[in-house]
């Protein structure tokens, strides 16, 4: 159960990271202010550079390596498991997900350029 969570949990940070692709662009169209939270949007920078870094030199995400080790030799999945996996893990070659990570990074620093966060103290300018 506690692999499932683990699951789960990288499921969310999944999707906190694609959503937030198309959420910026459409947070300023609509001026909506909680878009533009600096912490939040450097939170999203981040976990897509890592994304992107750990593919780029072959590490395994330390979600999926928690994951594997707390499901052991027992490889029996539960149906949220199941689906979830399916989502989350594709059977590609990794020079795709180089490719792919690194243009959405390029994404997300072009959304920063283009949709900037706006900053709280005058010295994080």
């Amino acid at each position: 159960m506690l692999a499932d969570i683990i699951l789960i949990l990288h499921f969310l940070v999944v999707i906190f990271i694609t959503v937030g692709f198309l959420l910026v662009p459409i947070g300023y169209y609509y001026d909506w202010s909680w878009i533009k939270n600096f912490k939040l949007r450097l939170f999203h920078f981040g976990l897509m550079f890592i994304v992107t870094f750990e593919t780029l030199v072959g590490i395994t995400c330390p979600l999926t390596s928690i994951e594997n080790y707390l499901r052991g030799i027992n490889n029996s999945k539960s149906f949220i498991s199941f689906w979830i996996e399916k989502i989350i893990y594709w059977d590609f070659p990794t020079s795709f997900f180089i490719f792919l990570y690194f243009v959405f990074l390029g994404w997300t620093f072009l959304m920063w350029k283009i949709y900037p966060p706006k900053f709280k103290n005058s010295y994080l300018k």
